[in-house]
C-alpha cells in the first residue's frame, strides 16, 4: 500500500512537472536544443525585482554580481526609478562588471549639478550670465510667467542614458531585449501605475525616474510621467505578471527616521514622500512567498542624492545578497548552462558607426542650421557613443534647447543619424531675476540690487535676440538692446543698444568722505562684435552717453558736471572658469578700451583702458585663486569721475567703496580657499574659509598724491549656498583702514573691471 502510495505521488508529479513545462511558451527543451534554450523547463522562471532610490540603487549592482558568481539567471526584470536604470542596463545585456565600471565612472557634478556644462555654452552666452548668481529661468506663455518644470537641468541624465543602453534603444519591444524588463512611472494626470514596455529605453528609464519638481516629467501619448516610487517603488506584481515564477527583490532599507530631525517643514515635507513610498512598498513585500527571495540591503547614511558615495553602495549589495545565498541557491544552474545563457543575452551597447546622412527634426524656432554648426558631425564622420554624446551635450547647452537626443537609423556602415532637439516649452520669451545686497560697518557703504531681464530670442533665422533690463536699488538701470548675429554660425554679429543708468557715489579726499553725488548717464552703443570661439569675443563699436554728475551732500563749492562723452570702445573677454562665482577650475580675462573724441561728438577728450586676469587653481579639495588688474589714462586728462574707482572687497580690500580714485593703478592677489563645508557637493555648493593677500598702487588719486602703494590682508567665509552666493569677510590695509563686510548674490559694482562679475 505504501509503495503504491508512494507510485501515484510519483506519477502525479511528473504529470505537474509536464504540464507545468507545457504551459511555459517558447520555453519547453527537446533533445538537440541549446542548454540556454532549455534552461526554463528545469526551473522556475525568476524575475529580479529592483527597487528605486536614487543613490542607494547603487547596491543592485553589488546583487547582480553575485548573482552572477552563484550562477543564477533572470528571466525577467521589473524595476523602479534608480532600479530601472540599473534593471534597464542588464536587461540590454550589460554584464554587473561592466555596469559597476559605468555608474563609477560617472561624474555625478556634472549629469546632475550641471557643472561643466557652462565650458559648452557659447561666449555670449556666457557673458550674458557672467553677473547672475542663480539658474531661475522663468518664460512667459498665454501672458503669464511659467516657470521650467523642474528645477534641475535633466539633458546631462538623458544623454548618459542614451549612452548606457546606446545599441538596445534600437528595439522598441521590451519582451524582446535581451532580457525582457518593464519600467514604472506614475502619471501625474490620474495618479495611477503606468508600466513601460515599449518605446524608447532611455526614455522609459528617464520617466521612471523623473522625481516630481526636481526633474520635468516625460510627456507621452496622454501620461505626464514621474517617478513610479510613488505609486510602485519595489513592482513585485509587475514581474509576476511579466515572468515570474518565483521573485528576487531587491529591497533598499534606510534607518527609521529620527524625530529631532522631523521638526522644520523642509524636512516634514520630504518625511511625508518617504511615507508615501513605504506605503506602497509594505504592501508589495506582504505578497512574497516561501519560494521568492527578499534581499534587504541596510543602507546606514546613504541617502537618496549620495551618488558620490555609489561604490559603498555597491559594496553594501554585495554583502547583502551574500547573506541570503542559501536562498539565492535554489535557482543557480549548472556551469555549462549559465554560460550558454550569459553569452547569449550579453550584449555590447557602444555605437561604432559612419555616416551617410545628418538630419534634423523639425524645430519651431531655433535654426537646425546653428545646430548643425555646433554638433559638427556631418556625413562621411565616423563616429561612437562619445563623440555622439559631446555634440548633443554643446546642443543642449543652447540657451533655447532643453535636451536633444538622436537616432541612429540602417545599416552602420552608412547609417542616418537623426538628431531629436526639443526646444525648451517656456520659451521663446526668457526672464531671468537676480538679487545683490552688500553692506559694510564702515559708515554708509552699502548696497543693493533687484535685477531683470527679458530675452525674446530667435526673432529671425539668424538668431537675433531683443534684450532689455531693468535694475532696482543703489544702481538704477533701465536698457534695451537688440543683438544680430550676421551669419548662421553667429561668429559675427552687431549690437545696438539704448540705455539708462543712475547711482549714487561718494567722493573721498584725504581718506575722509566729503561729498555724496548722484550721476545719471543716458546714452547709445553700437558694436560690431567676433566670437572667436567659446570662450573669447572681441568687440569694436561708438558710444555716446550725456553725463549728469549733481552734488547731493557736501559743500556747495564742489563741482558738479554736465557733459557728453563720446568715442570708439573696445573691449573683448576670455572665460574658461567652470562656474561664474568661485571657480574651482580655468580662467578669465577681460580688457577694456575707450576714446572720448571731440571729432567723434565728445565735449571731452579723454582715453583710458584697463584689464584683468584671474586664474583658479584647484588642489584637492582646496582652491588656489590669483588675480591681476591694472588701468592707465594712457597719457590723457581723465576727468574727475571718470578716474579710476578703487575700494572695497575686490578691488581694495579695507576701503570704502570708491575711496580711492585715481588716474591709473595696478593690483595683484592672490587668495587661498580652504573647504570647510559640503552643503551639496552635486550642485557645488561649498563653504570656504579664505586668506587673501593683495599688493595695489595707485597713481594721480583725486587727492593730489602722485602715488600710493596699499597692502592689504582679507580673511572671510565664501562660497555658494542654496541661497546664493555670500561672502562675510574682514580686511585690513597698510594705510590704517579696516572693513567689515557682507556681500550676498548679485555683485555690487565697485569701480574697476575686477568687480563686473568675471572675477569674483
Amino acid at each position: 500500500m505504501r509503495n503504491r502510495s508512494a507510485g501515484v505521488h510519483k506519477l502525479m508529479s511528473g504529470l505537474l512537472l509536464l504540464l507545468f513545462a507545457a504551459q511555459v511558451p517558447g520555453q519547453t527543451g527537446e533533445a538537440g536544443q541549446d542548454p540556454a534554450a532549455g534552461l526554463s523547463a528545469q526551473r522556475p522562471r525568476v524575475g529580479l525585482v529592483l527597487a528605486g532610490g536614487g543613490a542607494k540603487g547603487g547596491a543592485h549592482v553589488g546583487v547582480l554580481k553575485v548573482l552572477e558568481e552563484m550562477r543564477v539567471p533572470v528571466d525577467c526584470i521589473a524595476g523602479t526609478s534608480m532600479g530601472a536604470l540599473a534593471g534597464g542596463g542588464y536587461a540590454s545585456g550589460i554584464p554587473a562588471a561592466q555596469m559597476e565600471v559605468f555608474l563609477q565612472g560617472i561624474n555625478w557634478q556634472h549629469v546632475i549639478g550641471g557643472l561643466g556644462r557652462r565650458n559648452l555654452e557659447p561666449i555670449e552666452q556666457k557673458r550674458q550670465g557672467v553677473t547672475y548668481t542663480n539658474n531661475l529661468q522663468m518664460g512667459i506663455k498665454h501672458s503669464r510667467i511659467v516657470l521650467a518644470p523642474g528645477f534641475i537641468d535633466t539633458s546631462a541624465i538623458e544623454d548618459l542614458l542614451r549612452g548606457f543602453v546606446g545599441r538596445a534603444r534600437s528595439q522598441t519591444d521590451f519582451d524582446r531585449l535581451p532580457i525582457p524588463y518593464r519600467a514604472v512611472a506614475t502619471d501625474m494626470v490620474s495618479g495611477r501605475m503606468v508600466v513601460l514596455d515599449h518605446g524608447d529605453l532611455a526614455t522609459a528609464m528617464r520617466a521612471s525616474m523623473a522625481i516630481p519638481g526636481a526633474f520635468a516629467p516625460v510627456v507621452a501619448d496622454d501620461h505626464i510621467l514621474a517617478d513610479g516610487g510613488l505609486v510602485r517603488n519595489i513592482p513585485v506584481d509587475v514581474a509576476r505578471k511579466l515572468c515570474a515564477d518565483v521573485v528576487i527583490v531587491v529591497n533598499l532599507v534606510s534607518p527609521p527616521a529620527d524625530p529631532e530631525r522631523l521638526r522644520a517643514p523642509g524636512q516634514l515635507l520630504g518625511r511625508t514622500m518617504e511615507l508615501m513610498i513605504e506605503a506602497n512598498e509594505r504592501l508589495q513585500l506582504q505578497s512574497l512567498t516561501a519560494q521568492d527571495v527578499r534581499i534587504d540591503v541596510q543602507m546606514g547614511d546613504i541617502g537618496t542624492a549620495a551618488f558620490e558615495r555609489m561604490p559603498e553602495a555597491i559594496t553594501l549589495g554585495e554583502a547583502a545578497a551574500r547573506r541570503a545565498a542559501p536562498e539565492l541557491a535554489r535557482y543557480a544552474v549548472p556551469a555549462d548552462r549559465y554560460q550558454a545563457w550569459r553569452n547569449k543575452v550579453t550584449s555590447d551597447q557602444g555605437i561604432d558607426s559612419r555616416l551617410g546622412a545628418v538630419e534634423f527634426a523639425k524645430t519651431a524656432r531655433v535654426n537646425p542650421r546653428y545646430l548643425d554648426r555646433i554638433a559638427a558631425i556631418g556625413p562621411g564622420d565616423k563616429v561612437n557613443t562619445e563623440q555622439i554624446s559631446e555634440s548633443a551635450q554643446r546642443m543642449a547647452a543652447l540657451q533655447d534647447i532643453d535636451s536633444v537626443g538622436y537616432e541612429l537609423k540602417g545599416d552602420p556602415a552608412n547609417a542616418t543619424l537623426e538628431w531629436l532637439p526639443r526646444e525648451k516649452s517656456w520659451g521663446p520669451d526668457f526672464i531671468k531675476v537676480d538679487l545683490g545686497i552688500y553692506a559694510s560697518a564702515s559708515g554708509d557703504d552699502r548696497g543693493f540690487a533687484l535685477y531683470l531681464q527679458h530675452e525674446r530670442t530667435w526673432i529671425n533665422s539668424l538668431g537675433g535676440q531683443w534684450r532689455n533690463e531693468i535694475q532696482f536699488g543703489t544702481d538704477q538701470v533701465l536698457a534695451t538692446s537688440f543683438y544680430q548675429p550676421l551669419d548662421v554660425a553667429q561668429r559675427y554679429f552687431v549690437e545696438p543698444r539704448a540705455f539708462w543708468d543712475r547711482d549714487w557715489e561718494s567722493a573721498f579726499y584725504d581718506d575722509h568722505d566729503i561729498a555724496r553725488y548722484r550721476f545719471d548717464d543716458r546714452g547709445g552703443r553700437f558694436d560690431f562684435g567676433v566670437n572667436i570661439s567659446n570662450q573669447t569675443q572681441v568687440r569694436v563699436g561708438y558710444v555716446a552717453s550725456e553725463r549728469r554728475a549733481q552734488l547731493e551732500t557736501g559743500s556747495p563749492l564742489l563741482p558738479q558736471i554736465e557733459a557728453t562723452d563720446a568715442g570708439l570702445a573696445v573691449s573683448a573677454v576670455h572665460d574658461t572658469r567652470d562656474t561664474s562665482f568661485r571657480a574651482t577650475q580655468g580662467g578669465a580675462a577681460a580688457f577694456e578700451y575707450f576714446k572720448s573724441d571731440d571729432k567723434l561728438g565728445a565735449q571731452r577728450n579723454w582715453q583710458r583702458a584697463e584689464m584683468g586676469l584671474g586664474v583658479a587653481v584647484p588642489f584637492r579639495d582646496d582652491v588656489l585663486w590669483l588675480a591681476a588688474a591694472g588701468g592707465s589714462n594712457l597719457g590723457s586728462n581723465l576727468p574727475p569721475d571718470r578716474l579710476f574707482g578703487l575700494g572695497g572687497p575686490v578691488s581694495l580690500p579695507g576701503y570704502q567703496l570708491y575711496e580711492l580714485r585715481a588716474a591709473a593703478y595696478w593690483t595683484f592677489s592672490g587668495s587661498y580657499l580652504w573647504q570647510i563645508k559640503d552643503i551639496f557637493s552635486l550642485r557645488g555648493q561649498t563653504l570656504y574659509a579664505g586668506l587673501r593677500l593683495q599688493d595695489s598702487r595707485a597713481y594721480d588719486t583725486l587727492d593730489a598724491k602722485n602715488e600710493r602703494q596699499i597692502e592689504a590682508v582679507s580673511l572671510f567665509i565664501t562660497g555658494r549656498t542654496p541661497l546664493g552666493p555670500l561672502t562675510i569677510g574682514f580686511a585690513t590695509s597698510s594705510a590704517d583702514s579696516r572693513s567689515v563686510w557682507i556681500s550676498f548674490g548679485r555683485p555690487i559694482a565697485e569701480g574697476t573691471i575686477l568687480s563686473r562679475g568675471i572675477f569674483r
